[in-house]
């Protein structure tokens, strides 16, 4: 199972998904931030912006709840754009 949380930067998302995760044994935690600020970490400072608009943040993002899948597991994250 995997849940993503979404809301207002603020909101509460990821005390939300510590949460979950204490009553849930076993359940883990993937940030699609720190996707995020490794891609921008890596681009040069004229280059940087949302990270959510860069198609290898899609992946990564991806690539990662899909090895987290086997579990529980939740994403504290507010997404703005639908498309995403």
């Amino acid at each position: 199972m995997l849940l993503w949380i979404n809301g207002p930067f603020g909101g509460g998302k990821t005390q939300a998904a510590h949460e979950i995760q204490r009553r849930l044994p076993g359940s883990v935690i993937c940030d699609p931030e720190h996707v995020g600020f490794g891609l921008h970490r890596m681009m040069p400072p004229l280059l940087r912006g949302d990270f959510q608009d860069l198609p290898a943040w899609r992946q990564g993002v991806y690539e990662v709840l899909d090895l987290a899948a086997a579990g529980s597991g939740s994403a504290a994250m507010t997404s703005g754009t639908s498309r995403y």
